[in-house]
């Protein structure tokens, strides 16, 4: 998939529609203005040249493969190779006893002068946790300069490991070594949740539409009047990967340049809260059309307890023209429509 250029961490005009414009701000492809984005912004230009070892947590989908790819740029490595993988998948044990797998050699090869980086630590066994702290004290008693060790070149300058889980807490709880632990946290970024920056579901789905735009062509122009509302009402257990997801539905189901709220697939109610201490919508916002349409939806699903086939008869239209509204790719529960 086609990525934006990275922008420098400044306000940009988004395109966005005139009833719903939000500035969009990116940082080394990282989008958000909220308090925690920002501390992570300040965190990135802070440690980029100094680390060697670092780790980034974060929940599943919350982007911590983007962050660790703004590390790398911001980096003195920027230029070098920047490799992914499974952590357990480097750190499985060698033929015949040795002690540096042949896949291990491979993958540090592929990482040489540049960033490596080992997904998901948390789900290392005993004897993989063992393999990493060993692979961690030879990268760090290497010097840093090549002149003094012609063969540094051939590992990674640098290390970035993620964990879905707080490894400090895993220690505590004696599932994670304590001396591993404690090199791995040195430097330590912590990547907070969607449902704890909801300032940036805005940017961030208009993000996605003009992305969308660019990469399939589609003139999807931002979001319509009325959109935003349900995205701030959801709980979003995925994150940032799941709206990502919402908005690429969406921008495939609509039929104009703007995402419209029937343009959105259903988001159970099961996840859906009022998270903000304030209206999500305005009075001119709960007058528009659609609201009022999802309003009386919402009200003959309740009457008919979901049914949909007696919902559409009640309403006097076919279920695919239902269905529609609902835009149930992703779900056959009942849409929160109404706001609850």
């Amino acid at each position: 998939m086609t990525e934006p250029p990275a922008l420098s961490k400044e306000t940009v005009p988004p395109l966005a529609s005139p009833h719903e414009a939000y500035p969009l701000q990116q940082f080394q492809g990282l989008v958000g203005r909220s308090p925690g984005m920002h501390r992570l912004f300040d965190q990135l230009n802070l440690v980029a040249r100094r680390y060697r070892i670092a780790t980034i947590e974060g929940e599943a989908g919350t982007g911590k493969s983007a962050v660790a790819r703004a590390l790398h740029a911001l980096g003195a490595a920027s230029t070098e190779p920047f490799f992914s993988c499974a952590a357990s998948l480097i750190l499985q044990p060698g033929a015949d006893g040795a002690e540096e797998s042949r896949c291990e050699a491979v993958m540090l090869e592929q990482a040489r002068g540049g960033t490596l980086v080992l997904d998901r630590v948390h789900e290392l066994d005993g004897p993989q946790q063992a393999r990493l702290l060993r692979l961690l004290v030879a990268l760090e008693q290497r010097p840093v300069r090549q002149s003094q060790a012609p063969n540094f070149a051939a590992r990674p300058r640098h290390i970035l490991v993620t964990s879905e889980v707080s490894l400090r807490r895993l220690a505590a709880a004696n599932r994670f070594r304590d001396d591993l632990c404690s090199r791995l946290v040195r430097i330590r970024l912590v990547v907070p949740p969607l449902r704890e920056r909801r300032e940036d579901i805005p940017l961030l789905a208009q993000f996605f539409a003009s992305r969308f735009s660019v990469t399939y062509a589609k003139a999807v122009r931002g979001l319509g009047p009325g959109t935003i509302a349900p995205l701030l009402r959801y709980s979003w257990p995925g994150n940032v990967s799941e709206l990502e997801s919402v908005m690429t539905a969406a921008a495939l189901s609509t039929e104009g340049c703007w995402i419209r709220p029937i343009d959105l697939p259903a988001l159970s109610p099961m996840r859906a809260q009022s998270y903000c201490a304030a209206p999500v919508a305005g009075k001119e916002e709960d007058l528009t059309l659609n609201a009022a349409i999802e309003r009386h939806v919402a009200r003959v699903l309740d009457t008919t307890r979901g049914n949909k086939r007696r919902a559409a008869a009640l309403l006097g239209i076919g279920r695919s023209t239902l269905y529609r509204l609902l835009a149930s790719a992703r779900s056959d529960g009942v849409p929160d429509l109404a706001g609850r």
